[in-house]
């Protein structure tokens, strides 16, 4: 279905009654077929009128004595009529307008036996006698509709299948924890639903809240929404999906997970005062842990600084948090063990993005921080399937092989292998940085020496 409802109505009764009342509908959010809304130059009258008759989930049925001597409204009830006779129930919605009983009775006494509201109540009457029918109290999908409209959103008419998506999305369980069910879970960039198995309003405003977290989700992944892209395209992708804004100061940590580049000072834009905030309790928490624990004398040693605040803030701490550099680099890429699920490229591939160009717009402080910790994770040399089975293969066979440092052989035929890796990534990333600059930079930081240290280890 494509409209709420169809109005049937004689063309002398628009300017006393009909265009208001098809006005006064619309501005309750209902889809409303009324020829001076839905016709355009051009368009065919018969075919226009018979979509709205089919497509419309009632009609309704101006009465009145102009109505009963024109050929075109008789005959929009006539379809209506057919409708109703076809087997759907309740599709005419009678409202009398300057007419009696004993007047419809002589045209249509079918009609005449119908309940119907009269226009000589006013205008607002009619409207909420046509709204209980066409907006039941409680209805969930109206509900939502009405809460996505608020947001600046034209959704489909509730009867459109596209609600069956929502519908469905919403019973889907959050994108963290240790074994979510596959396909039932969702991606990244998705937050806490709210009113987990409600009814009635409640639940209304789950749907929507469920149809606007899924345009984000989609948006986040075509366009590639990551924690690599650029602070102020992020900042654009949040401020242009209704709803989005809103959670994400509801679920500031969350938000980090997704986009640990705005925790950065200085990058986080409206948000900046939440990962302040989130930054300040972080800390407090962890003081509370460190005095509990040195009250009890167990845990706290001079070779050990526990953490300053929680990982995913530390970009924010001054000292990182006082972490290994490891540890962020692994939050900042695969973020905590049962946490969202952000990663959206190879661990390689995050190693190439901080060796190049593009990576620049990253405080030097932070950026070196994160080489480092890439480096001394250690993660980038366990491909997924596709690199280590194609043009890595020779190098990481090499590498896998020797021993030490000192019998790893970088020959020829290794090098071109890595730079084929590196080139590979490049092209992912779509990034113009020159490959043999980038992997001269990947030497230059140690990755492979330190790759052996910590296979020693």
């Amino acid at each position: 279905m494509l409209y709420d409802v169809f109005i049937c109505h004689a063309s002398e009764d628009k300017d006393d009654f009909v265009r208001p009342l098809a006005e006064a509908l619309r501005s309750s959010h209902l889809e409303v077929w009324y020829d001076e809304f839905s016709l355009i130059i051009g368009d065919s009258l018969r075919e226009s009128i018979d979509k709205g008759l089919s497509k419309s989930r009632y009609g309704i049925v101006v009465l009145s004595p102009d109505f009963f001597n024109k050929k075109w409204p008789v005959r929009e009830l006539n379809g209506l009529v057919a409708r109703e006779m076809s087997g759907e129930n309740s599709v005419i919605l009678p409202v009398w307008h300057n007419i009696s009983a004993k007047q419809i009775v002589e045209h249509s006494p079918p009609l005449a036996d119908r309940k119907a509201v009269e226009t000589k109540d006013g205008l607002e009457f009619v409207c909420h006698e046509l709204l209980k029918k066409l907006r039941p109290e409680e209805s969930p999908l109206l509900v939502a509709r009405d809460e996505l409209i608020h947001y600046g959103l034209k959704p489909p008419v509730v009867t459109d299948e596209w609600w069956l998506d929502v519908v469905e999305a919403s019973n889907r369980i959050p994108c963290w924890g240790f074994a979510p069910p596959e396909g039932v879970d969702w991606g990244r960039w998705t937050f806490p639903m709210p009113n987990f198995q409600s009814r009635g309003e409640a639940r209304g405003v789950r749907l929507a809240w469920t149809a606007m977290q899924m345009r984000w989700e989609k948006e986040a992944e075509l366009n590639e929404i990551t924690q690599i892209t650029r602070p102020q395209i992020v900042l654009e992708f949040i401020d242009r999906h209704p709803g989005l804004n809103e959670i994400c100061r509801k679920y500031p940590d969350i938000l980090a997970h997704y986009a640990p580049q705005l925790t950065i000072k200085g990058f986080g834009g409206d948000f900046e005062r939440d990962f302040d905030l989130l930054l300040e309790n972080s800390i407090k928490k962890q003081q509370k842990y460190r005095d509990q624990k040195s009250i009890s004398g167990s845990g706290l040693t001079t070779n050990k600084i526990p953490p300053a605040c929680s990982e995913e803030i530390a970009l924010r701490h001054p000292t990182f948090g006082d972490y290994r550099s490891s540890t962020i680099a692994c939050q900042f890429v695969q973020g905590e063990l049962g946490g969202p699920d952000i990663r959206f490229y190879e661990t390689f591939e995050y190693v190439v993005w901080f060796l190049s160009s593009d990576a620049e717009w990253l405080p030097g402080k932070t950026r070196d921080y994160l080489i480092d910790g890439m480096k001394k994770w250690n993660a980038w040399s366990r491909p997924s399937t596709e690199i280590e089975f194609g043009i890595s293969d020779t190098f990481l066979n090499s590498l896998w092989r020797a021993k030490s440092y000192k019998t790893f052989r970088f020959g020829k035929k290794t090098r071109e292998s890595l730079k084929g890796w590196i080139n590979h990534s490049v092209e992912i990333l779509k990034i113009d940085d020159d490959p043999d600059t980038i992997l001269e930079k990947f030497l230059n930081n140690g990755f492979i020496e330190y790759y052996f240290r910590k296979q020693r280890k």
